[in-house]
């Protein structure tokens, strides 16, 4: 007597042909302009660094140094909105339309 093939075969079957077909896309390298890639050159070993090359940590700056820079950054901000609200007070002046920018 012969098997009687359900749904659920076919739907096994089907799934297990797409797997394999996917897998055999992906069995060659790729390859760029029709050249296969190069060959990696990472060595196979980690590479771990030497923790003596590693500096000492910088010094703490003292706090008047930090107050005078927040001082210095607040000016420099303020400056800035001054000349871009200036910027944005200034009359615009529409170009002509006939006239081809000259680039």
């Amino acid at each position: 007597m012969g098997r009687k093939w359900g749904t659920r075969d076919w739907r096994a079957g089907a799934i297990a042909t797409l797997g394999l077909l996917a897998l055999a896309a992906c069995s060659s390298l790729p390859k760029i302009g029709g050249s296969p890639l190069p060959p990696e050159t990472n060595p196979v070993e980690p590479v771990y660094r030497d923790l003596a090359d590693i500096p000492a940590a910088p010094s703490i700056t003292p706090m008047a140094d930090n107050e005078m820079t927040i001082k210095d950054l607040a000016e420099d901000r303020a400056k800035t909105a001054q000349a871009a609200e200036d910027l944005r007070r200034q009359p615009f002046m529409q170009p002509d339309s006939d006239t081809k920018p000259g680039f």
